[in-house]
Order: structure tokens, then C-alpha cells, then sequence
């Protein structure tokens, strides 16, 4: 092609499935669970150069300091999209369609998730540009996989007559089957869905108005009204009228032009813990282990330690995940069920079923350590050339010690330097500001007491990212 493909790389989901470590507030695209960059930012290498521009990221509102961070990290030029509020993928898909066709609507897309494991990077790019040359006129092409085993939590295509080049039109779409009837499908020949869409950007908008013109029409309102913000564009309020329904479901199981092209790379969603077993480097048991993990007289067990040294003793084919705040441990094959086991949580009103202990923020994050009747002790580690908003507290003092880095400290109407090992006690009501003025982060612990200590104890005077 003689055009460039636009990348369009989803970031919006939850990842339930991969709960603990995986949650609403820190969803599974944006950790390192396979590799020591986050899926994100593996996706984004994957589509770097060649016949690829600059990718376009949409992502959750609210995570979406940190999106911003890990695709400049790897992709600067990026555009960082942010939704007004979560509606699915046919939302989702169309908002870049309407951001690309705005500047030309024969752009061609490459619309993919941002949470799947795919190795075979220049495969996948030869599947890619075969989807695009497929639709530089009309249609829509997804990227089928072989699959390696009758898998019940993918959806399946069945291919039918060649189309152009390696492109064959969609017979049908199978819907996560059963066991049995994977098998059948398999032997009939279908692929697996990879959930990886090609299209121009004007037939898309034109193509999904006849099913969905509601939509089309809100997602044309929200690009004419979209601003940027702090380095990500803010589409505008008729987002939110948008129904939440699937990319799958709202079009392409309605439309006559979809292709389907076969693609030579493995590939898995990540989906669950069964997954993350499945791709990971496994000793000679078959023991799958990620941080301070052992396993004696075990087999086929996934280990996934974040704080402490985890043992598996005579024990088969278990997910074992330490986090700082829970614990799973379940027979991998009812990894598919963890999603019911959140739902239950969130029933239950229990906080680990959403946020972690660790909550990230546009600076950088903060970790409860202790917790007591009238007091509270933080880590707060604040990024280089970051800064807080300057505030005051109404019901908490607190004490800051600096561990590492060199803190700027305002208290009142003084600004001073601590280094490491030197503290500030800021007192109830009194004004205060930490920023980072140096090249590495600096960490602190946060001691605070009082009648009250949750975080709507602050009156912002000043924030340099829109908070009030």
C-alpha cells in the first residue's frame, strides 16, 4: 500500500479474569504480566514503523495518566484518546474512525486490542498489511488464528470463498462454544478470532450508520467537539449516549462485506491465569514461576509472587497469585470463573475487588502500609519533574520522612529541600505542595493522624492537571 495503516490500539478494558493482579483501576494491559514492559507497551512495538504511522491509543478515563505515560515511554507521537466514560468496543471503534475520517476518510485502520500476546511480530505485520490491501475499497477483514486447541473462551470464524489475495469472506461467527462443539469447528476448518479489525475509516462510519446510526451520529458530535487535554484528546459529552455493545456483535455479525485472513502467527488473549501459564517459560514439571516462588514435588502449577516467597508443595495444576492485599489460589482449569468470584466481591462491597493498595496518580503513586484507628502510613513515590497539588487538610496532620531522592517542600508560604533522611511536620490547615525538582523519584513515607483520614480530606488550591 501506498498509504500508511493508522494503528488503532484498544486500552479500555478491565481484565477481571486476571484478578488479583489485574483490576479496574490497574487493568492487565497496563502491567507487566508476561515480559518486563506491560502488554501496552508490546503492542505499541509491534506496530512501530514500516507501513505503519503513528499510532492512536483509546483508553479509559480513569487510568489515563498512566496510558499517557507508558505510550510515551515507547511510542512519543503517539494520539492518546481518552473516553468520556466506558461503552465497549463498537463505541470505541467507531471513535477512531471518526477521528481518522475527520482528517480522511480513506484512511486505512488496523483497530487491535492492547492486552494480547503475539511473539511473531513481522507474521502479524504481514497479516496486517494483507487485511488492509483487502479492504482499501470497502469490507472489513479479521484476523483469523489456527487454533492449538479447542478453546472455549474465543469466538470462531469459518471461512468461506477467496476474496482478495489471502482474504477469504466470512461464513459465519461462532460465539465461545462449548467443548464439544469446538472440536467440531476445528475439524470444519475455523479459526479462531482474533478480535484485529482492517478497514477504511469513511466505509466504516457509512457501513456501521445502517445499523447503528444513533451511535455514528454521537460519535461524529463527540470528535467535533473533542479537546485536547493535558496530552491526550477528550472526545466530547455525546460519547456518553452511546450503548455499550461489542464491535462483534452490533456489526460484524450483521454485515455481508466482512473477509477473513489467515494469519501465521500464535497468538492468546492473556484471558485468564490459564493463559498466562500456557505462554509462560515452564521448568521441567511444568511449574510456571514469576517472582520469589518455589515448587517441590509440584507439577503444572503457575506461581505469580509480587512481595513475598510463595512455595507449592506436592501440588498439581494450580494458579497460585500473591499480591499485596489478596490471594488467589485455584486449579487452573477454573480460571474462566474468576470473573463470578470478583462480581462476588464487588457484591460484598469488598475494595480489592476494583482498586489495588497501590493507586497510581498523574506524579507518580501512593501504598497504604498501616492502618490504625488515628493514623495512617503511606509510601508516596513522585515521578522527576512532578508535582501535587498544593492543598490543605481539614481533620489530618502529617509527617513526611524522605527515604530517597531530593523532595521540594512547601509549607505556608516557605519552599525548602529536603534530601534523604531530613522530614517536615505540616500541621492541620496549613498549606503544602511536594514536587520532585530532581532526575531520579523521590519516596517518602507519609505519617498521618487524625479524626478523619480518606482521601476527600483535600481542599486543592492550585493543580496543574485540572483537579478540583
Amino acid at each position: 500500500m501506498s498509504r500508511k495503516i493508522l494503528p488503532v490500539i484498544l486500552s479500555g478494558g478491565t481484565g477481571t479474569r486476571l484478578w488479583p493482579v489485574s483490576r479496574e483501576g490497574m487493568a492487565k494491559q497496563l502491567l507487566p504480566i508476561v515480559g518486563d514492559e506491560t502488554l501496552l507497551q508490546m503492542t505499541l512495538r509491534r506496530v512501530a514503523g514500516g507501513d505503519f504511522g503513528d499510532p492512536m491509543v483509546i483508553g479509559a478515563h480513569p487510568v489515563r495518566f498512566t496510558i499517557r505515560d507508558q505510550v510515551e515511554a515507547v511510542a512519543p507521537k503517539a494520539r492518546v484518546v481518552i473516553e468520556p466514560a466506558r461503552r465497549d468496543t463498537m463505541a470505541a471503534v467507531a471513535l477512531a474512525a471518526g477521528i481518522a475520517a475527520a482528517d480522511d476518510p480513506d484512511t486505512v485502520l488496523a483497530v487491535m486490542p492492547s492486552d494480547h500476546l503475539i511473539r511473531e511480530g513481522e507474521a502479524f505485520r504481514a497479516a496486517i498489511r494483507a487485511a488492509a490491501e483487502a479492504v482499501a475499497g470497502a469490507g472489513v477483514a479479521v484476523i483469523g488464528v489456527t487454533p492449538t486447541e479447542p478453546a472455549t473462551g474465543y469466538g470462531y470464524i469459518k471461512p468461506g470463498a477467496a476474496a482478495t489475495g489471502a482474504a477469504r469472506k466470512v461464513t459465519r461467527f461462532v460465539e465461545k462454544p462449548d467443548a464439544e462443539r469446538a472440536h467440531r469447528l476445528i475439524f470444519d476448518g475455523c479459526l479462531w478470532n482474533a478480535g484485529i479489525f482492517a478497514f477504511r475509516a469513511g466505509w466504516l462510519l457509512d457501513a456501521l450508520a445502517a445499523h447503528e446510526p444513533e451511535a455514528v451520529a454521537s460519535v461524529r458530535a463527540s470528535v467535533a467537539a473533542m479537546k485536547p487535554d493535558l496530552g491526550m484528546l477528550i472526545p466530547g459529552k455525546d460519547f456518553e449516549a452511546i450503548r455499550a455493545i461489542s464491535f462483534d456483535h452490533a456489526f460484524m455479525e450483521k454485515t455481508d462485506q466482512a473477509v477473513v485472513v489467515p494469519a501465521g502467527f500464535t497468538w492468546s488473549d492473556v484471558g485468564d491465569w490459564n493463559a498466562v501459564w500456557t505462554t509462560s517459560p515452564q521448568d521441567d514439571a511444568g511449574n510456571a514461576i514469576r517472582g520469589d516462588g518455589m515448587a517441590q514435588d509440584a507439577s503444572g502449577n503457575l506461581i505469580h509472587s509480587e512481595n513475598r516467597l510463595v512455595c507449592a508443595l506436592g501440588v498439581e495444576n494450580l494458579a497460585i497469585i500473591e499480591t499485596t492485599d489478596a490471594i488467589l489460589v485455584t486449579p487452573r482449569d477454573k480460571a474462566q470463573d474468576v470473573k463470578g468470584l470478583v462480581g462476588a466481591l464487588k457484591a460484598a462491597g469488598r475494595p480489592e475487588a476494583v482498586e489495588h493498595l497501590r493507586n497510581h496518580r498523574p506524579w507518580g503513586w501512593y501504598q497504604t502500609m498501616d492502618l490504625g484507628e488515628r493514623f495512617r502510613v503511606k509510601r508516596i513515590v513522585v515521578k522527576p519533574g512532578a508535582k501535587l497539588s498544593l492543598q490543605k487538610h481539614h481533620h489530618r496532620s502529617e509527617h513526611w520522612v524522605v527515604v530517597r531522592g531530593t523532595a521540594e517542600v512547601t509549607t505556608g508560604t516557605n519552599t525548602r529541600i529536603l534530601h534523604e533522611n531530613e522530614s517536615v511536620y505540616i500541621p492541620i490547615g496549613e498549606v503544602h505542595r511536594l514536587a520532585n525538582p530532581g532526575k531520579i523519584p523521590v519516596e517518602i513515607i507519609e505519617v498521618q493522624t487524625g479524626t478523619y483520614l480518606e482521601e476527600d480530606d483535600i481542599e486543592r488550591i492550585e493543580d496543574e492537571f485540572g483537579r478540583t
